[in-house]
């Protein structure tokens, strides 16, 4: 299991035992690299830990113990996280900030508690057979163990030494449908995802038991207006981002020039003595090229840039190996552009902090603004057509989500209208094959989509809006999904990517804002924008178009990338499996209706079942 996760931790390993447990860690030394083995015990030897993460305020929560008499061994966040446990248990939790995966055991109760942070940005999985518990940060280490999910104990299993894996069909269908998980359902059956912000309580001998993680410890004060609140909002930003920053190895940030990577950048850039280092990708396609809006944000910031353009040739070069980094599909193809910015800057720095999940968080997405001008549109305020005609400038591009919205979204109630602007399934069963088409066409696709919608929407609130409903679902599911991806394209070559945007005072305060002031003033991110309005390099401020580095994956699928393709899809090992529609996938790669969204998803199911399946 170890070696199938020796690209997480390259810098050291351990085994501990005791109590009928079993954790074995490996090590990207960040912090105090000389004395920061894992996994760590008590001095007493009573309690473990293994942490895969960074808790960014160990420094404070170090001063708070060593009142209390805790006295330490290294300066790592690890040894701080395990004195905490040791002392108040899964309590210790509420005061953790940053992203974390663990392992916490207890040799003298016998309990072993798995724990996973609020947004799920470090992963975990788990899976029950015969009279173990398997627990590990990826699938691969798990199939690397005979017996499990049904392997034979020799052959594939994504080269990780176990047996084939068996295929979870909901997760398939609900991949084909949404590409993000509605469950913890993976594509391995029998394997669980631990849910982001839950605590799996482990004991011989009792069922393993779910919890919710402890709420933040100190929520910021909510302000009376917005004005207030954007003020908070600033300083709780400014302050996550300096968090972020603690580190002994070299670190650097991501850097589109959009709000999200400007304003970390911006904040780090200002708090550190030398030029921070800047990785930026491109691609050399019109309406795919972030580069000047990059450049510009870096030279106002005084960054040392590192870029790397993209040619079809480096997709194709580095879709297989993602594919198996990422252990099954998640999200669309902005993976591969991270994967290759991941590698550039594994070659300057160790850690490396993005804006993952500003657009989740402060309502970012067009999507967010159609829904907003929906509620308008069904209260009478205005009309569609007018609507789209007052926000020209940031729907330009979207034509196509517009078109699949206007046969109905307007109209719509909220879960509704948002089941139609993240539905991916439409037109897929054409290139299916009858089994598979079949069971798509089964798939309770908007009912699982409905019960998730409003599962995460239960709490009553006074402020709540139709806004407010789709952030929190893109919180508990679309930043997940996304996430996956950030772990598995950095950890793949072995760099911490942090993400200081979803700190935890920063997630607590905007769990409790009023919905109405997501988007004060009527714009996407409008109360970020107004907190940040000062600190945001100018560059990205003036910025009013959004790409979120699109792939221009559906214009390469009729050039340079057809034949890659061809043989990916229509090959015998393909055809074999009998998943596909041979003449209608031909019909896609002939140019005929080339739907990136649809062939991501043929591409990655079939790249998965060559990994994983029999």
């Amino acid at each position: 299991m170890l070696d199938a996760l020796r690209h997480r931790g390259p810098d050291g390993e351990g085994v501990a035992a005791g109590a009928g447990a079993v954790i074995g860690a490996v090590r990207l030394a960040v912090l105090d690299p000389e004395r920061g083995a894992q996994p760590m015990w008590t001095a007493d030897g009573r309690h473990c830990i293994a942490l895969n993460g960074e808790i960014v305020n160990h420094v404070e929560l170090r001063t708070e113990l060593a009142a209390r008499g805790a006295r330490f061994r290294t300066r790592c966040d690890t040894e701080v996280l395990l004195e905490m446990l040791a002392r108040d248990g899964v309590a210790a939790l509420a005061r953790a900030d940053g992203m974390f995966a663990l392992a916490f055991l207890d040799t003298q109760s016998g309990k072993l508690l798995l724990a996973r942070d609020p947004c799920g940005i470090k992963p975990l999985y788990w899976t029950v057979r015969a009279d173990r518990v398997l627990f590990a940060s990826e699938p691969k280490a798990l199939m690397a163990v005979a017996g499990a999910t049904g392997a034979a104990g020799t052959g594939g299993a994504g080269g990780a030494g176990g047996g084939a894996a068996r295929l979870d069909e909901t997760a398939l269908l609900d991949y084909l449908a949404f590409q993000l998980p509605l469950s913890d359902r993976t594509f391995f059956a029998g394997v669980h995802r631990l849910q982001p912000g839950t605590v799996l309580h482990l004991r011989r001998g009792a069922d393993p038991e779910v919890r919710a993680l402890p709420a933040w410890h100190a929520p910021p004060p909510m302000p009376p207006d917005v004005d207030g609140a954007a003020v908070v909002l600033a300083s709780l930003l400014r302050e996550s981002v300096t968090r972020h920053l603690r580190a002994d190895v070299p670190l650097g940030a991501h850097l589109s020039g959009g709000v999200d990577s400007s304003l970390v950048a911006g904040f780090a850039a200002r708090a550190i003595a030398t030029p921070l280092h800047v990785f930026t990708g491109a691609f050399d396609v019109p309406g795919f090229d972030e580069r000047p809006h990059a450049r510009a944000v870096a030279a106002e910031l005084g960054a040392a840039e590192h870029l790397v353009a993209l040619g079809p040739q480096d997709i194709a070069a580095a879709l297989p190996a993602a594919a198996r980094a990422m252990d099954e599909p998640a999200a669309g193809p902005g993976l591969l552009p991270q994967w290759c910015v991941s590698r550039l800057a594994a070659g300057s720095v160790k850690v490396v902090l993005g804006g993952q999940g500003g657009d989740e968080l402060f309502a970012g997405y067009v999507r967010h603004l159609l829904i907003g001008l929906a509620g308008r549109v069904r209260r009478g305020e205005i009309d569609a057509a007018g609507a789209v005609a007052a926000h020209a400038a940031p729907l330009r591009g979207y034509e196509p989500l517009l078109a699949r919205f206007a046969a109905g979204g307007w109209s719509d109630a909220p879960a509704d209208a948002y089941f139609r602007l993240l539905h991916r399934g439409d037109g897929l069963g054409a290139v299916l094959s009858g089994d598979l088409r079949a069971a798509l066409e089964r798939h309770p696709a908007g009912e699982r989509f409905r019960a998730a919608f409003e599962g995460v929407n239960r709490a009553p609130r006074s402020d709540r809006t139709d806004v407010g409903d789709v952030v929190r679902f893109d919180r508990a599911f679309v930043l997940p999904a996304l996430l996956h991806v950030e772990d598995r394209t950095s950890m793949a070559w072995s760099l911490e990517s942090r993400v200081p945007l979803l700190g935890r005072p920063v997630l607590s305060f905007m769990e409790r804002l009023p919905d109405s002031w997501l988007m004060a003033g009527g714009g996407l991110k409008g109360l970020l924008r107004r907190a940040i309005a000062r600190d945001l390099p100018e560059a990205a401020r003036t910025r009013r178009d959004k790409m979120g580095f699109p792939v221009p994956l559906a214009q390469w699928a009729r050039g340079p990338l057809a034949a890659f393709l061809r043989d990916l899809l229509l090959d015998g090992t393909a055809r074999s499996r009998g998943m596909l529609e041979p003449a209608a996938v031909e019909r896609v790669l002939a140019g005929e209706s080339v739907e990136a969204r649809h062939l991501w998803a043929l591409v990655n199911v079939e790249l998965w079942m060559r990994n994983n399946a029999a």
